[in-house]
């Protein structure tokens, strides 16, 4: 029998330590330095319902609601899940960033939604997506900003079976002067000379 195919190997051999960068079987997160190598500026957010926040399908001109009168709300879902026209109660947008980061033995993709996304973007998804509109490469810029950022990520499963991602469930920058994305542009483009 091979000693290292025991799973009590590892705590009975004080020379092989276990791999603290992988969430363990029991799906406990774990928390680890690492840095940022690139985020995916191509799709930031995605579009949820402002009443259940149940996801909804990117609007497009194409969608068309029955009996909407005006062409701007032809184009925004329709909740199947409350009901609700999301024109009328509205919806919003929340962060959904892809980003490679290295940690002490590897890169990994990690995958971190509005929550975390809010502490190193300074903002919400709308106001992003708001500030992008005026600044078309904004999302790309904010990219170059947090590169080689480091930070203290906590990583736990995902919650969904099907999802292939580790999931960052906090983040805390750890260089002292770190500025939120949203500042670090507004500085950008300010020294450029736009608004």
């Amino acid at each position: 029998m091979n000693p290292e195919s025991n799973n009590n190997n590892s705590q009975t051999n004080p020379r092989k330590r276990p791999l603290v960068e992988e969430p363990n079987n029991d799906k406990q997160p774990i928390t680890l330095n690492s840095m940022v190598v690139a985020i995916d500026h191509n799709n930031l957010f995605y579009t949820v319902c402002s009443i259940c926040e149940k996801t909804l399908p990117e609007p497009s001109p194409n969608t068309h609601i029955p009996n909407s009168s005006s062409s701007s709300s032809s184009s925004i879902p329709f909740c199947k899940n409350c009901n609700f026209n999301s024109a009328s109660y509205g919806s919003k947008r929340l962060f959904r960033v892809l980003m490679s980061i290295a940690t002490e033995k590897r890169v990994v993709v990690v995958i971190m939604f509005d929550r975390a996304a809010r502490v190193l973007f300074g903002c919400s998804a709308d106001e992003f997506f708001d500030f992008a509109k005026t600044h078309p490469f904004a999302a790309a810029s904010a990219g170059n900003a947090l590169e080689g950022e480091m930070l203290k990520i906590t990583l736990s499963q995902p919650k969904n079976g099907n999802a292939r991602h580790l999931r960052v469930v906090s983040v805390f920058p750890l260089r002292t002067g770190f500025q939120p994305v949203i500042e670090t542009l507004r500085e950008l483009y300010r020294a450029r000379g736009g608004s």
